[in-house]
């Protein structure tokens, strides 16, 4: 029988987000015992009306024919749906026959955007189906329910997640499916970016969230109970599903694994789900349950997400385990198990989804070890049910059609052990026995003991910490997974001033993937993409002056999520004033990089400039000055990131390899980050050419200043007398066939300069 029932609304109980804990044995074997989850909250994605903010303009409404209801409900007796082997079925899919017609364009920022709500008079629900998806790039589909918070799925990019062109939306109390289609500016739209689309019409009401007083259509007590009112099970509640799957429903439980990774694997029946394009239209309904113990309470919609993947499936004791795709709700909790068959007698529990109603719980007895369910029969394991009191009435709960695949747990230590496959129990045939097919067997025999034991990982691993990363050269590395409780970690090797680009793919509403870059462990981050859309990156210089940095990958959201990796390192452009002949005029104080610069045509610098660091002169770049002052000008790097070394040069015209410098230092004393000073005496109208580099191939940021003291208007003055006489001209001829003591600028001391002195003879003015 199609069974499945749910605890109500319950406070979370076991432990939250802490380090997993050993398990002791479970009876000789391997097990897990249920534990409970606090995560990170996601950020809901809106729907594009929202984003370019035109949800209050119209929309039209692409109407669809309604469906007789009744010959459905009446189909579903005859066929037996929602009994044995068949799910319940609670909707049909009929043609949505969308053109471009059944919308309308309406201009946004960035480009247009294509709007049409689609619906049936009479449903009870309503989820479209979109195939054959195949979107430019720069496009994207986003469907939601209107009037729904977090109802929104997408955005749906190139040919959709599952790589197959079919998308799906939720299935809620709602007959309206809003498509909303985003075209950017330069992008043609001649025709939908879809091939088909079916609208999944419901004819049984499956939302019973109003229903005060009422219990699955019968009287309160004569049934079905609340697991709201026996919080014992309220971890076993918050991970109990109900899972929409095209047209049906069944009831599922989100299992842990022995590792406890938190992986988000959920066990159901093999009969609900065994494919895995049933699997990717699985919208997995949480917390749909009363969150109070009163008959008169109503139930909560819960939190709904949509995607999922078939890991195993094995028809012989009708199990199967999907993995949730999207991010897992907050305070969801893992539903533990044993790989025992239990015996007769074992007092057994079971939270369904009756008739696809909300959360129920019933209360049970192991009373075979075989049930004719399937063959061989020793494969179920045959369930008996018992009374409780709620309300102040006592009752026996039972599972009905919708039921199918909740699990059946053992009391003393709530661990499952069985699905349930089908059985005659019912609000009318209480004394009816279930069969549940066993979930040992599944372990032993189909294929279950490995994903079990611990969600699959990626091939870099273990990469779990800073210390022990994975060493990633350029390239790109695919299937890659990251856990909240596993993150990783990866070394790059980058030449100093190289630019590194790392990109990630990965489907945002599945968990929001994090990067962080360091130079060394621990520290602060240089460069992170911390973005809450599909996909990410990174781009960053490298002046960190290492040449190892530590890539960090983790989970904003979420408990676990597939991504891919894009490696790429590339030298940096060169500065525009690399070479001398673009070199920048400068008035003052400029921050500078000689990231990306090259060795300058003009070579080395003279031997005169060896200071015994050599006369290297690297990776250099050039500015310019117009000297307005006569006197001391002066140009320093101090501070600069790098060791640096400055030369300056006079004339109109760039050096060359055999041109003198007026000034050159490298590494001035008092000057912090082994940074440049250089003074000179500057003549106001003549031009500097600065050069700055490295003696070594090293190359970074600084900030150059530059700066000039007006000197006395008695340039022949040398010694700063007063007087030109005969210590001047000591000094000047001192200073001969060099540029120290230059009175006319022309780089040397020689005759022109002796008759300048000569003619200022005597006191200065």
């Amino acid at each position: 029988m199609s069974r499945l029932a749910i605890p109500a609304s319950l406070t979370l109980v076991a432990c939250v987000l802490g380090a997993p804990t050993a398990l002791a044995a479970d009876d000789g074997v391997d097990g897990h015992s249920a534990i409970g989850v606090q995560q990170p909250a996601q950020e809901p994605t809106p729907s594009l009306s929202e984003v370019y903010g035109m949800e209050f303009v119209p929309i039209p409404l692409h109407a669809l024919p309604p469906q007789d209801n009744e010959f459905f409900m009446t189909e579903d007796v005859i066929l037996g749906n929602g009994n044995g082997p068949n799910p319940l079925r609670f909707a049909i899919p009929t043609p949505a026959g969308l053109e471009l017609g059944s919308g309308e364009w309406i201009d946004v920022e960035g480009g247009r955007l294509w709007r049409t709500r689609i619906a049936s008079a009479n449903a009870t629900t309503a989820r479209l189906h979109l195939k054959g998806i195949d979107l430019p790039a720069g496009q994207q589909l986003r469907m939601s329910a209107p009037g729904w918070a977090d109802s929104v799925i997408g955005p749906i990019e190139g040919v959709g997640e599952f790589g197959t062109g079919e998308a799906w939306s939720l299935s809620l109390p709602t007959a309206e499916v809003l498509l909303e289609w985003f075209v950017p500016n330069g992008s043609t739209a001649k025709q939908l970016p879809f091939a088909d689309a079916d609208y999944y019409h419901g004819y049984r009401q499956i939302w019973k969230l109003d229903e005060e007083g009422s219990d699955g259509g019968l009287a309160v007590g004569s049934c079905h109970l609340d697991p709201i009112c026996f919080p014992t099970w309220s971890t076993e509640s918050n991970g109990t599903i109900r899972l929409i799957f095209s047209g049906a429903l069944c009831s599922g439980q989100l299992t842990a694994t022995t590792a406890l990774d938190e992986t988000p694997y959920v066990t159901t029946a093999n009969h609900c789900i065994s494919t895995q394009s049933v699997a990717n239209s699985c919208q997995f309904n949480f917390f749909y349950r009363r969150n109070t113990c009163a008959a008169s309470a109503t139930a909560s919609a819960g939190t709904n997400i949509s995607g999922g993947d078939l890991v195993v499936t094995y028809s012989a004791s009708d199990c199967s385990l999907l993995m949730i795709r999207p991010t897992l709700p907050a305070n969801v909790g893992w539903v533990g198990w044993t790989n025992n068959n239990v015996s007769t007698s074992t007092a057994s529990t079971c939270l369904h989804h009756p008739d696809g109603s909300y959360q129920r719980i019933s209360f049970g007895t192991k009373n075979a070890t075989s049930f004719p369910c399937g063959s061989p029969q020793s494969n179920w394991s045959r369930l008996s049910w018992n009374s409780a009191t709620q309300y102040g009435v006592t009752s026996i709960g039972v599972t009905e059609g919708g039921s199918s695949g909740s699990a059946i747990y053992r009391n003393t230590d709530r661990r499952m052990y069985g699905v349930l496959t089908c059985g005659s129990s019912s609000c009318t045939n209480t004394s009816a026995d279930d069969g549940y097919g066993r979930l040992d067997v599944a372990i032993s025999s189909g294929g279950f003991a490995t994903p079990l034991a611990a969600g699959s990982d990626d091939a870099q691993e273990p990469n779990d910490s800073c210390a022990a990363p994975r060493v990633l050269a350029n390239g790109t590395f695919t299937s890659l997974v990251v856990k909240r409780l596993d993150e990783d970690w990866y070394q790059l090797t980058s030449a100093l001033g190289t630019v590194v680009t790392i990109s990630s793919t990965y489907t945002h509403a599945n968990g929001d993937v994090d990067m962080e870059l360091f130079s060394a462990c621990g520290g602060t981050a240089l460069a992170s993409d911390l973005g809450n859309v599909n996909n990410g990156s990174i781009n960053y210089t490298n002046t960190s002056g290492s040449t190892t940095l530590f890539l960090r990958v983790f989970l904003g959201s979420d408990t676990r999520n597939d991504y891919s990796l894009t490696v790429s390192s590339s030298a940096p452009p060169a500065p525009a004033n690399d070479e001398c002949a673009a070199a920048i005029d400068i008035t003052g104080s400029v921050a500078f990089s000689t990231v990306g610069a090259t060795n300058s045509t003009t070579g080395s610098i003279p031997a005169s400039c060896d200071d015994g660091a050599g006369t290297s002169m690297q990776r250099d770049i050039w500015y310019r000055i117009f000297a307005q002052c006569t006197g001391t000008a002066t140009v320093s790097t101090c501070g600069a990131t790098f060791d640096t070394r400055v030369a300056v040069y006079q004339g109109f015209t760039c050096p060359t390899a055999s041109s003198i410098p007026v000034g050159c230092d490298d590494n001035t004393a008092g000057c912090a980050g082994n940074g440049s000073q250089v003074s000179w005496q500057a003549n106001a109208g003549s031009v500097y050419y600065i050069r700055i580099g490295s003696p070594i191939a090293a190359s970074g940021t600084g900030q150059l200043v530059y700066s000039c003291v007006e000197a006395p208007q008695c340039p022949s003055d040398l010694n700063g007398d007063g007087i030109v006489d005969g210590g001047d001209l000591g000094m000047l001829l001192g200073g001969w066939g060099t540029a120290t003591g230059d009175l006319d600028n022309n780089g040397v001391v020689d005759g022109a300069d002796l008759g300048i002195m000569l003619g200022a003879w005597g006191a200065c003015p």
